[in-house]
């Protein structure tokens, strides 16, 4: 009997193969370059961190031919400046979200980038790559077991107790190769070597882990895995052979990874015609999604109220059962990686810091500050009363079970109390950041950077018009610094 999965590798192939620039919607172009500009501020920020210096330490190490850029720092090889680059984008906790999935863009821009730096890509090309790149990076991972799994009888969902980020790989794998312009033959060799190197799926035993918080995020080390695609395509190109059927038939891709299921529709329905860049929403904080409406809900009762810091005597934040896992109760704060989820630090955080979002919440100054500390004592995580309402309200909406409202009470002296609920936090779809938002995003992050005020201004201005760039070493150029 044929299996109902076979043929699926080349679908997908032959489907990235046909794409060209003009199927692309004129908003989804603008789109993708506000993900690329954020990505690259993202990056240039992180710098304040241990992960990326560790990062960029290791790639000078290594040595390497002058070949493509680590963002705001050096020129290195084309892997190790997609490693150095995938751990950048993503160690702040402050790049974009989406498509279909949480984090796309780490595992995928870095290895665009270095390709296009390889083959003097134009601008154009540069924004298909990456357009194709997070649509199959967010397909793929969608069409697998993400965090939870949807089920027939209540509760309608159980945890996914096998799932990783580093499904998007295949994503940057069709990114790369459109660029390098391979054939499809090619090309299935590229998702085989890629596809069978994948990290395993490990972001359970991430979020069942209490502190000290590790840096390798969701267990799904991008530096590793936009390194590893990098590397795919570069080795495809000059013909090293790999499983062409990686993703077909009962022992495919889904089978490896654990997944129960293989979402093929998801995967490859309306490829090429269909794009879910629209859907991809930035980050205001640099914390976890989930703890936005949290932020937004102290924020917005402190203004209101015009309330100090030290008037609170409790917080008390009710949201996604997700804040309840032992990674996120962390208490005990030594570095950034453990204040990047701990729940108590960031919401006290947002009582002094939550109108002036910046890198520097992640900074050893901000959050071993001793007034932060005491207040994150006064700060209590609930399940959020209507939980079940909220996740069935999703699953019927055809949407993963995990929400964003949040239910906010701030105690005040005096005996006085202050809730408020919040549906769509800002950044999300119902509540987008604008585009003059996420350009001063980007001025503040970059700030932080070794970048010099005109070579700010002149990126914004490039990735603007990046349809019109011939080469987009008139890009990198501006990022290296040493």
């Amino acid at each position: 009997m044929k299996h109902r999965f076979l043929g699926v590798t080349e679908a997908l192939a032959q489907s990235s193969s046909r794409v060209c620039f003009e199927d692309l919607p004129k908003e989804d172009i603008e789109k993708t370059k506000l993900v690329f500009l954020d990505s690259i501020g993202c990056a240039l920020a992180s710098h304040v961190v241990d992960r990326s210096r560790l990062a960029i330490e290791l790639t000078k190490e290594f040595g390497g031919n002058p070949q493509a850029t680590v963002i705001g720092s050096h020129r290195t090889s084309y892997g190790l400046a997609s490693f150095a680059n995938g751990e950048l984008i993503n160690a702040l906790e402050y790049d974009s979200l989406g498509p279909l999935s949480a984090h796309v863009c780490p595992f995928v821009v870095p290895p665009c980038l270095a390709i296009a730096e390889r083959v003097h890509a134009s601008g154009k090309e540069l924004i298909l790559a990456l357009a194709l790149a997070l649509e199959i990076g967010g397909r793929m991972t969608s069409s697998l077991a993400q965090l939870k799994v949807l089920k027939e009888e209540p509760p309608y969902y159980e945890d996914a107790q096998r799932f990783t980020y580093a499904n998007a790989v295949f994503g940057g794998v069709a990114g790369a190769c459109k660029l390098l312009k391979l054939d499809v033959k090619k090309t299935l060799n590229a998702f085989g070597i890629a596809g069978a190197s994948t990290p395993v799926p490990a972001v359970m035993k991430w979020e069942e882990t209490s502190g000290p918080a590790i840096m390798v995020k969701y267990n799904a080390c991008s530096g590793w895995v936009a390194q590893l695609t990098t590397v795919a395509a570069l080795l495809a190109e000059k013909g090293f052979t790999g499983d062409t059927t990686i993703m077909d038939g009962e022992w495919g891709f889904w089978k490896i990874v654990g997944s129960p299921f293989f979402n093929v529709d998801n995967l490859l329905g309306g490829l090429g015609k269909v794009w879910h860049i629209k859907e991809v929403h930035f980050k205001p904080y640099p914390t976890c999604g989930v703890n936005h409406g949290g932020i937004d809900g102290i924020n917005r009762i402190m203004k209101e109220n015009q309330i100090r810091p030290e008037e609170i005597e409790e917080i008390v934040v009710k949201a996604d059962p997700l804040l309840q896992t032992p990674n996120r109760k962390i208490t005990t704060i030594e570095s950034f990686a453990d204040m990047q989820f701990s729940n108590v630090y960031i919401f006290a955080l947002a009582a002094y810091y939550g109108d002036r979002p910046s890198p520097a919440w992640l900074m050893p100054s901000i959050f071993s500050d001793p007034k932060v500390e005491a207040l994150s004592k006064k700060v209590r995580v609930e399940v959020h009363p209507r939980t079940e309402e909220l996740m069935t309200n999703k699953i019927k909406m055809g949407k993963l079970p995990v929400f964003w409202d949040t239910i906010v009470e701030i105690m005040a002296k005096g005996g006085r109390k202050f809730p408020i609920e919040i549906s769509a936090p800002k950044g999300n779809p119902a509540n987008p950041m604008t585009e003059i938002e996420l350009m001063e995003k980007f001025r503040t992050n970059a700030s932080y950077s070794m970048l010099p005020s005109s070579r700010i201004k002149d990126v914004i201005e490039v990735i603007k018009g990046l349809g019109g760039v011939d080469d987009v070493t008139q890009l990198t150029r501006l990022l290296v610094t040493t």
